[in-house]
């Protein structure tokens, strides 16, 4: 009786004397952590498999982006070094490789074209196309708005010209041109007051310390030139 009684005693359910060790074991993970990703491995392996294929894709992508820029580039390069039928094989870049910077390019070049061929309107209008295109700390920036600015100030289109020159003289380091722009219309709307303080501007901006090397050339030209000024 005796011995049934510390029979009755012992636990029926013993936890497995041998336990199969996995791979989640063998990192030394914690229980709580091995019980959780198998309870979700399945959903665990649908995000590892999302992100391989988001990985793949956009690889494929970025190989087929450098392979058109390229042969953008490529094509842009061939179209400036024609010496017939320019206009056309960058119309074709454009047309071919929209939204690359060498269709951009493209659109400058002919820009250039319609400017040599006297189009005036026709390459302001281009102009504008770049501009609204570029973001704001492009370098090509302070290209663009000179050039609007001075097709502009061609034209006779004074207030649009002195626009341009305005935001250009916002940039680091065109300030002094595009006063220089500002006298220029101003002395042509006969404002001579306005006219001799915008090319007193430049004279500020264009002056040098002795530790700098080297003058702007057309310092003493506007020196002489706003002397007559004074004098009309």
């Amino acid at each position: 009786m005796a011995e049934q009684r510390g029979a009755e005693r012992i636990p029926q359910d013993l936890p497995p004397l041998f336990q199969e060790v996995g791979l989640l074991e063998q990192f030394n993970l914690p229980p709580k952590l091995i019980r959780f990703l198998r309870r979700h491995q399945r959903a665990i392996w649908l995000v590892i498999v999302a992100i391989v294929v988001i990985a793949v894709a956009i690889a494929a992508f970025s190989a087929y982006r450098d392979n058109r820029m390229e042969k953008a580039a490529i094509a842009l390069d061939v179209a400036m070094q024609a010496q017939d039928g320019r206009r056309e094989l960058l119309q074709n870049v454009q047309a071919d490789f929209a939204a690359t910077p060498s269709a951009l390019w493209a659109e400058i070049a002919l820009a250039r074209l319609d400017e040599q061929e006297g189009k005036i309107g026709e390459a302001t209008q281009r102009y504008q196309t770049v501009r609204g295109r570029l973001v704001s700390a492009s370098p090509l920036t302070p290209l663009v708005l000179g050039k609007l600015a001075a097709l502009e100030e061609q034209q006779k289109n004074w207030e649009a010209s002195m626009a341009y020159y305005q935001e250009l003289a916002q940039l680091d380091g065109f300030a002094a041109d595009a006063h220089l722009g500002l006298g220029r219309i101003y002395e042509a709307q006969s404002k001579k007051e306005e006219a001799l303080a915008m090319y007193g501007k430049f004279l500020e901006l264009t002056a040098i310390t002795t530790d700098e090397a080297g003058a702007d050339p057309r310092r003493q030209m506007i020196l002489s030139y706003i002397e007559l000024l004074r004098n009309k």
